[in-house]
């Protein structure tokens, strides 16, 4: 079974609770980068493991969403390079400051 067939299983079975799980999983991101920034402040070592685990479960979470929400990868992809080209720009402003 492939990863998205199983994604597709958890959707219709959970249906919107999923969304409540991808929020969950925001927030264990944002808790081990937290820490990860606290403990780069304090020169202590970074847990990449659980950073690495809570990556995974918010990608898993995010194809969840497009799955829900009918999102074509390919527009995500698109908005991304527009938004990384904006950025670029904004690099390029700021070193000709």
């Amino acid at each position: 079974m492939t990863n998205r067939e199983v994604m597709k299983i958890a959707i219709d079975r959970y249906k919107d609770m999923q969304l409540i799980v991808a929020i969950e999983e925001l927030s264990e991101l944002q808790k081990e980068l937290t820490k990860a920034l606290r403990n780069i402040n304090n020169n202590k070592t970074i847990n990449l493991e659980n950073l690495v685990e809570e990556i995974a479960d918010v990608e898993i979470m995010i194809e969840q969403i497009k799955m829900i929400f009918r999102i074509d990868d390919l527009e995500v992809k698109n908005v991304i390079q527009r938004k990384v080209n904006r950025l670029l720009n904004k690099l390029e402003e700021s070193n000709n400051e």
